[in-house]
Parts: structure tokens; C-alpha cells; sequence
């Protein structure tokens, strides 16, 4: 019997982690109520750098499923920060790309879905429930690159980008959609960039996101 990836089980663990934190309360008690929406999953405020020498080091990709920033030399990575120079404007532009693009240490492919809106302000984002789609389901097929639109700072527009875990689908038996909010951008004292943004998940293959709770 060909034996179990070691990987696999690992990520199978931390998605199971993921959808039973979210029907929990501080004490880690599950709540009837919010355990019905175990599968809708939001990350504010995520904070990632550029990519610095040495790249494998730099905290410049990141783990969509789990909501948390990686060093570039993770494999658990679900997407990287990318730079190239825009010669023609003479500017340093960035953008998401796949985390199974990095050649030394491939993550875990992601599909984007480009501009579900061009621009929207945070409390908009807030109340999506949904990725506009021509029916009301999504697929494989919706989400036709392996990168998002380029930006840089100040952002221009605050774009809402919508993805595909494809690789941690696999795992995950169902899909896992998702969408992402470019809240800011700005460059720290070392004059490197930073992006902070924001993330919806739903991890049953369904078109449909949370609206966080009003305190």
C-alpha cells in the first residue's frame, strides 16, 4: 500500500482545525449557531512584505487557508507577493501569484478570479456575500490566471480579487473559494513595501461568505 503523504495529513489537520475554530468561543466551546457556518472563514488585516535578500527568508507569501504569513520557503504557501519593475512608468509594481510558481520551494496552486470589483471601500467588502458569476455556483473554469492585476503604493483603487485553492482542494474534498480585499499599502523605514488586506473563505465548495459580526 503506497503510504500516506506526511503533507497531506498535515494540511488535512490544519483545515479541520480551521472549520472547528470558527464554530468555537474564546473557551473553545463550540456554539450550536455559529458551528452552522464552520465552512465560512474571514482573516482581517493580514500584513505582508515584499520580497528581501535573502528571499527565501522574507515573510512575502502567504497561507490563504490558515490566514497567516509564511517566509517564502514554506510549502504550506498558497500565494506569493511578486515585484518587477514597470520600465515605462519607472515603477516598482507587485502583485499575488500562485504559491506552485516558486521554483526552490513550490507551494499550493491558486486560480484567481481578476476584478470581481475594481474598487471598493472596506465596508462594502464587508457585506459581500457573494463572487459575482454568471449563475450562482463557481468552478474550476471561473478563475482563469495564475496571478492577480499588478499594484503599488499608494493603492490606486482598493481591488477585491477572487480565488481558488486548488491545491488544498484536493485535500479538502470540497473546494475552496475565496476572495481577496486590498485594504492599504505603504513603505516601511527600510523603504520596503507592505500590503495589508483582507480575506473571505468558504470551505464547502459554495458560493457564499461571511458578514462579520457587529460588536
Amino acid at each position: 500500500m503506497k503510504p500516506f503523504n506526511l503533507k497531506s495529513l498535515f494540511l488535512l489537520l490544519a483545515i479541520t482545525i480551521a472549520a472547528f475554530y470558527t464554530g468555537c468561543d474564546d473557551s473553545g466551546i463550540v456554539d450550536d449557531k455559529t458551528a452552522t457556518d464552520s465552512t465560512l472563514i474571514n482573516y482581517d488585516n493580514l500584513i505582508i512584505s515584499e520580497r528581501t535578500i535573502p528571499f527565501d527568508s522574507a515573510y512575502s507569501s502567504v497561507d490563504l487557508l490558515k490566514g497567516e504569513i509564511l517566509m517564502e520557503l514554506s510549502t504550506l504557501k498558497d500565494a506569493v507577493l511578486v515585484d518587477y519593475m514597470d520600465t515605462l512608468q519607472s515603477l516598482q509594481m507587485f502583485y499575488f501569484r500562485s504559491g506552485d510558481k516558486t521554483i526552490d520551494a513550490a507551494g499550493f496552486e491558486t486560480r484567481f478570479k481578476q476584478y470581481v470589483y475594481p474598487n471598493l471601500t472596506q465596508s462594502s467588502f464587508d457585506t459581500l456575500t457573494v463572487i459575482p458569476d454568471s449563475d450562482t455556483t463557481l468552478n474550476e473554469q471561473d478563475f482563469e490566471t495564475d496571478g492577480t492585476p499588478t499594484f503599488n503604493d499608494p493603492l490606486q483603487n482598493h481591488s477585491v480579487y477572487g480565488f481558488y485553492l486548488k491545491g488544498k482542494s484536493t485535500v479538502n474534498i470540497k473546494p475552496i473559494y475565496g476572495m481577496l480585499y486590498l485594504d492599504s499599502a505603504w513603505r516601511d523605514n527600510n523603504n520596503y513595501f507592505k500590503l495589508r488586506f483582507d480575506v473571505k473563505l468558504n470551505t464547502g465548495g459554495e458560493n457564499s461568505f461571511k458578514v462579520p459580526t457587529q460588536q
